[in-house]
């Protein structure tokens, strides 16, 4: 028999689906009356709402005789066909006996067993809905019980349709206690039924040629498939967007029609489908708080041109890329028809987008601690939108015991193009390490292609430009202590990042190189060089372990160390290199033990992350071990490498994991610290 009325979700609340009628309480063994030889189907009534509402209206006969007292069984009677074909729905019976009664006549508690529903996944939905369960341990007379036990006879039919099972049983028993002091027991078991599956699904559209073809691959459904209330409203529900994805923005998809066959334990879907007409991108359209966006920079951002063929995805992109920008609160996009449909048949559609404003300053606080470099803290001040649109500027600033840090950067977000970044920097630093004191006045500038945690893309680029005044104590070099540098450097940098995360990557691997041409002049001397960096890493997963190694070389040709500003130089040792050694602990170093750094680098690490849940919290533990060297040759090499070693914990956040290190060094020589401590943000690598 076919139906046509809607055709909505069958929810698992209670209050959502029709419940079955139950006559037999529980005070007594019983079970539901068998079937009455159901007369010829009547057609179909209207006010089905569900696919539990439509097998019902199917298997409604015009006349059902009730026993007197018998509340109603009007929404769900017996399926017809003949005696072989039938299949109950599903019974409650209950053990206890008159004496039984007695014994749990009062109020008592009770405990609950429930068998059948783990295996079809449904003891948790059970679990969340039942009142039976969720009031155990809980004093309860009998009646009460038997009432609590009727609604779950009700609940778990509900709960077998949502996956596709009709026609099961559940018996339900109510034992007492054996001894004194132990609870009454409630035994739910279920027989889950015959599997309803679907012999057809098919497309129609109310006017014109069933668009079969693009339609039914979208819907998902296919012929096999279980008559599961969830899975198939989902499939109906999400084919508008499905549709408007693939270029219809106007499709409207109608209730389907099922046709169910209880003999055969099959059904038959026909979704009607009306697509409209195929649509292209017209203009784009701002409104409310538009932040400065104009069409010219909308334009910029959307993935998308005017005349090309319309998508959702287009859509639904160009919203994710406004609220990235941290300027808009919400964002509304709705697709407007723009004038009669083209020539060629197409539909030009106009993007009305709705906008509320989001605050735009920021204040933010970071702070670390290492055995070598002391307490580091970072404050910074930015507005997001101080240069309409997407002109941020930042002042930040760092307190340390060896490092005080003022800069100002503008920076002008989808540059010319989406993701590109032009920046803008002028800054003030000074450095007491142990290697040299460095005064250093600079600007520079600088277009990048970046990548974020919500497009985390496959290939980033930056090219700049610095200009640096610089006052250097060279503090291997007691007879020339004092130097003023003026340099121009040149650098760039590309990443191939095929890792899994931006922020806490467990598979894949990056890949970095960096070039910098660097002019200097000092004390009237003329000289340039080339800098040279290399850094990948790898991630590899082992359950809930993650191996992770890094690999960095660096490489200074065209002048000799002595000539190089002593802050250009190569260093290596600290929290972010060598852990177990201090900051620029690791390489040659001068008769009073001053790091002199290097023309060239070799660094490696390698752990072995373990993240798993304690007290409620999201940690891990980390074990490594790193090695490094510092030499004086222009090219890198891999031996006299320094090793240290140690345990981290991790206390993952949003923003990225809390990161504390306690390492050695394993290659300890005089005036190493035993141990070295840590506190940072983020991953070693």
């Amino acid at each position: 028999m076919v139906f046509g009325e809607p055709f909505l979700r069958c929810s698992l609340r209670v209050s959502a689906c029709v419940a079955l009628g139950l006559a037999a309480p529980l005070a007594a063994q019983s079970t539901s009356p068998a079937p009455p030889e159901p007369a010829p189907p009547a057609p179909l009534s209207t006010g089905a709402t569900s696919l539990d509402d439509a097998l019902a209206d199917a298997a409604r006969p015009s006349t059902i005789p009730l026993p007197t007292g018998e509340p109603a069984l009007e929404d769900f009677p017996p399926m017809p066909g003949d005696a072989a074909a039938d299949v109950p729905w599903p019974t409650v019976e209950s053990t206890t006996d008159s004496d039984a009664d007695a014994e749990i006549a009062g109020d008592v508690r009770y405990a609950v067993e429930v068998k059948g529903l783990a295996p079809l996944g449904l003891q948790d939905e059970y679990e969340g809905l039942s009142a039976l369960w969720s009031k155990r341990g809980e004093a309860a007379n009998l009646a009460q019980i038997n009432r609590r036990t009727i609604e779950d006879r009700d609940l778990i039919d509900q709960l077998l349709r949502s996956v596709g099972h009709y026609g099961g049983s559940t018996a339900i028993q109510i034992l007492a206690p054996v001894r004194a002091g132990q609870p009454t027991r409630v035994v739910v078991t279920v027989d889950p039924g015959p599997l309803y599956t679907f012999d057809s699904i098919s497309i129609t559209a109310p006017d014109g040629p069933a668009p079969t073809a693009l339609a039914l691959p979208l819907l998902g459904l296919k012929p096999g498939d279980t008559v599961d209330a969830v899975k198939v409203t989902a499939a109906t529900e999400s084919l508008a967007a499905q549709l408007a994805d693939a270029g219809y923005p106007f499709a409207q998809v109608l209730k389907p029609d099922i046709t169910i066959d209880h003999a055969t334990r099959t059904a038959q879907l026909v979704q009607s489908v009306e697509t409209g007409p195929r649509a292209v991108f017209g203009g784009l359209h701002i409104n409310g708080d538009t932040q400065g966006f104009d069409e010219r920079h909308l334009a910029i951002i959307a993935r998308f041109k005017p005349g090309q063929p319309y998508s959702g995805f287009g859509r639904d992109d160009l919203r994710r890329a406004l609220i990235q920008t941290g300027l808009f609160g919400a964002v509304n996009i709705k697709a407007v028809a723009a004038g009669p449909p083209n020539a060629d048949g197409t539909q030009t559609v106009d993007l009305q987008i709705t906008t509320e404003a989001a605050p735009v300053r920021t204040i933010a606080a970071t702070g670390g601690y290492s055995t070598g470099q002391g307490i580091r803290v970072e404050a910074s001040w930015a507005h997001r939108n101080l240069i309409k649109p997407e002109g941020g500027f930042t002042v930040r600033t760092v307190a340390a015991e060896r490092e005080q840090v003022l800069i100002g950067e503008l920076r002008r977000r989808n540059f010319k193009r989406r993701d590109q970044t032009l920046s803008l920097r002028l800054g003030l630093s000074a450095e007491q390490q142990n290697a040299f004191d460095a005064t250093t006045f600079g600007l520079g500038a600088a277009i990048a292609r970046e990548s974020n945690i919500v497009w985390q893309k496959p290939w980033t680029y930056s090219l700049g430009v610095e200009a640096l005044v610089t006052r250097q104590r060279d503090r291997s070099a007691p007879s020339d202590p004092n130097n003023t540098y003026f340099i121009i450097a040149l650098p760039g940098n590309v990443t191939w990042d095929q890792s899994d995360n931006l922020l806490n990557p467990s598979k894949g691997f990056r890949l970095t190189a960096r070039v910098s041409p660097e002019f200097t002049l000092r004390s009237g001397t003329y000289f340039n060089y080339l800098k040279t960096q290399f850094d990948g890493t790898a991630y590899y997963p082992l359950g809930p372990v993650v191996l992770a190694g890094r690999l960095h070389l660096g490489a200074i040709a065209g002048a000799s160390r002595g000539r190089i500003a002593p802050d250009r130089r190569f260093y290596a040792g600290g929290g972010g290199s060598v852990r177990g050694f201090d900051y620029q602990g690791v390489g040659p170093k001068d008769g009073d033990g001053s790091p002199t750094g290097g023309n060239s680098l070799t660094e490696a690490s390698a752990e072995v992350r373990y993240r798993f849940t304690a007290f409620g919290n999201d940690v891990g533990l980390v074990g490594f071990v790193d090695a490094g060297q510092v030499y004086s040759s222009s090219l890198p090499r891999f031996t006299d490498l320094r090793y240290g070693a140690g345990l981290g914990f991790r206390y993952y956040t949003s923003f990225g994991p809390v990161r504390i290190d306690l390492a050695t060094p394993l290659t300890r020589q005089a005036g190493d610290p035993r141990l070295a401590f840590y506190v940072s943000i983020g991953q070693a690598f």
